[in-house]
């Protein structure tokens, strides 16, 4: 129901973004149709393209650099199921007190980082619950006093394993408080505002045709900059990173 309602949201701020850029562009071409102007000349004819090139590469370095973040913060996430699973599975091979502790232990983590962490990455933020929890659980998994050479061995792979695990975590928390640098956003708006404009600024013609595709254009660059704007955080936004393998595990070890 949360991710449902997260991408209504969303699709609404779209649709407002389109309604608004095109109802200002409309009023805008709509008042340059009773107001004659010169059409562009050859230096406006040359300054449209550069700043469609400058905004292009502006949204092409934003896009890019959260495209990165998103798909490192995914493969964070499944590392991370990965290692929990595994964790769990090696608690068999433990003594039967010690294999109950660790497996309690992998539930309680699974459902703080479902319950507790995904609503703060959500935010931009991650404290350090889950983390408290990985180093309660290495210094059990380390005191575990194995008389056999199969306890032995689960606790070495769980231990191994629980050292992917703090790997992935910190992953996921550098990923969740990563964001786009203030002045690249700022370019983004300001060139995305250049770009919708300049059509009306450098005196198009005033019949419907060209005010159509001016309004159009001032459109698309606006819903892009919102979509910029979306895709700033990698675990929201249309793209955004859901719990869904960490669920899968934390149903697979009965932690809900």
């Amino acid at each position: 129901m949360g991710k449902v309602s997260v991408l209504g949201r969303e699709t609404w701020i779209l649709l407002v973004t389109v309604v608004a850029s095109g109802g200002a562009a409309a009023a805008i071409g709509w008042y340059l149709r009773d107001h004659k102007r010169e059409p562009e000349d050859v230096t406006l004819g040359f300054i449209g393209p550069s700043l469609a090139a400058m905004y292009l590469l502006v949204l092409a370095l934003a896009l890019a650099t959260e495209w990165q973040t998103i798909g490192s913060a995914q493969q964070a996430v499944g590392n991370e199921a990965v290692a929990v699973r595994q964790i769990y599975w090696a608690a068999s091979g433990l003594p039967p007190a010690a294999g109950n502790t660790l497996r309690a232990q992998v539930r309680g983590y699974v459902t703080t980082v479902v319950d507790h962490d995904w609503p703060e990455m959500e935010r931009g933020t991650l404290d350090d619950a889950s983390l408290k929890q990985l180093t309660t659980m290495s210094t059990s998994l380390l005191e575990i006093n194995t008389q056999t050479s199969e306890a032995a061995n689960a606790q070495a792979y769980a231990t191994g394993q629980l050292g992917a695990l703090v790997t992935a975590r910190a992953q996921r928390e550098s990923e969740a408080e990563t964001r786009l640098p203030a002045g690249v956003l700022l370019a983004v708006v300001i060139t995305s505002l250049i770009v919708g404009l300049f059509p009306f600024a450098g005196a198009i013609r005033s019949e419907k045709a060209s005010i159509s595709v001016a309004v159009l254009q001032a459109v698309l660059v606006a819903v892009a900059a919102v979509v910029v704007f979306q895709l700033n955080n990698p675990f929201t936004g249309p793209l955004g990173i859901g719990r869904g393998p960490i669920s899968a595990v934390a149903a697979e070890v009965g932690a809900h």
